[in-house]
């Protein structure tokens, strides 16, 4: 791999127009890499797990054949393994991400749980050891948060910017509750504290708005706050932790495996990768490289949910005013309308100080992909500008996402051409 330029696929588009040929467009386009699921299993290597297997039957083409078919054609491969597989939350409640107040998550399973865990493990077995020619695994964001972040739900309930980011709610499962005792932590007085801040920012009106809009007007009013519930650092750490202790037991058997099997991580942006338990600088020695989430023209139809969710409390508070706190917690560019955010997402000035900010934190020779959106609304013009500016913040390479579907061909041939201009030769 000199240069990487990647496509999350889609399949069942990929499958309409012929897999193949779909293939030789990509490489036509200067694709480099794609990304794919992996839909069987190998029934032994689940075995004596507390967990089912989630088989089911492989459509054509198979894993095996998409690693021939791209290898004819001068790409790579990668397989994505979700260590938060929605399934798992909803049918096995006790794996879930728990909330300080007893709710469980319905989509997100706790990486704590050993059940979880040990699933992950089997799974990575399950591909490594019996496919050839893969590149690299992805792990689809390994994090701690109640709600599949980057596809808010319009469901979810209404919770204050910026409380329930500075005092995430999660994880007080029995897993990560022992584990923080065995880090010396003051679980009471930290639970007393996420429960307090989480009744707040739950209790939404004007009035309670305002309170946080009249006060955290900069960057410095957070550490006004920090400075009132010092333990929100230790639980902000903690939560890190938690992350990182699932990357090494992941990392540990990739490499056991194929010590040449790359580890790439999806991160959220670093404005709120924090929030979730995920460190930059601190969790890069666990993995090969980083991708970094940027929906940036789709975000704006999934992030304007809670902003939604909050004004459905109380239709008395004002679009504009939710929106102007966005930004300031933020740094988010665009128009204060909920229209506007909805339609347009971030701007790509968004993108360059995102890579830009991750670059500082893991250092000019750690490997970046910038992860940029392909599907409609999305124009060529807007591929070609995420991708130009995520390459002036410091990105390596570039992957195009096209999960929602509706990529056009126009947008394929954008993003391949200008990532193949901008992205960086790779040291082999």
């Amino acid at each position: 791999m000199e240069r990487y330029v990647g496509v999350w696929t889609k399949k069942d588009e990929m499958v309409q127009v012929g897999y193949k040929k779909a293939l030789e467009f990509y490489a036509e386009c200067g694709v480099t890499s794609i990304v794919v699921g992996y839909e069987g299993g190998h029934p032994e290597y689940y075995e004596g797990l507390k967990l089912p297997l989630l088989q089911r039957e492989e459509t054509k083409p198979t894993l095996k054949e998409i690693c021939e078919m791209a290898e004819e054609v001068g790409i790579e491969v990668e397989v994505v393994i979700d260590p938060k597989n929605s399934v798992f939350a909803s049918k096995f409640p006790e794996t879930a991400i728990t909330d300080v107040l007893g709710n469980k998550s319905k989509l997100v399973p706790c990486p704590s749980n050993p059940d979880i865990m040990a699933y992950t493990k089997a799974r990575i077995r399950d591909i490594l050891e019996n496919y050839d020619g893969i590149m690299a695994l992805e792990l689809d964001g390994v994090y701690i948060d109640m709600h599949q972040r980057m596809t808010n739900r319009r469901v979810e309930k209404g919770a204050l910017y910026p409380l329930h980011h500075l005092v995430p709610e999660s994880c007080f499962c029995q897993h990560c509750r022992r584990l923080a005792k065995e880090e010396g932590l003051n679980l009471e007085r930290i639970e007393k504290i996420v429960k307090q801040i989480t009744l707040r920012s739950m209790d939404i009106s004007l009035n309670s708005f305002r309170q946080v809009y009249d006060t955290f007007t900069g960057g410095y009013d957070i550490v006004r706050f920090i400075l009132n519930y010092p333990e929100i650092v230790d639980w902000l750490e903690f939560r890190c932790k938690l992350v990182a202790r699932s990357l090494e037991a992941i990392r540990e058997v990739v490499k056991s495996i194929d010590p040449k099997v790359k580890i790439f991580h999806d991160m959220l942006p670093p404005v709120w990768a924090w929030s979730m338990g995920q460190d930059y600088a601190g969790q890069k020695h666990l993995c090969d490289g980083y991708k970094i989430i940027f929906f940036n023209k789709r975000t704006g139809s999934y992030e304007i949910n809670p902003l939604i969710a909050i004004k459905d409390e109380d239709p008395e508070i004002p679009d504009n005013e939710i929106m102007e706190l966005f930004k300031r917690l933020t740094g988010y560019q665009g128009g204060l309308s909920f229209a506007e955010f909805s339609q347009q997402g971030f701007p790509p000035i968004n993108v360059y100080y995102e890579v830009r900010k991750a670059r500082i934190e893991v250092g000019s020779d750690y490997f970046l992909v910038a992860g940029i959106v392909g599907d409609q609304p999305a124009t060529p013009n807007d591929v070609e500008e995420a991708v130009t500016m995520a390459a002036k913040g410091g990105a390596d390479g570039f992957c195009l996402h096209t999960w929602y579907g509706r990529t056009t061909p126009s947008n394929y041939a954008a993003f391949g051409n200008k990532g193949r201009e901008l992205a960086k030769h790779i040291q082999k």
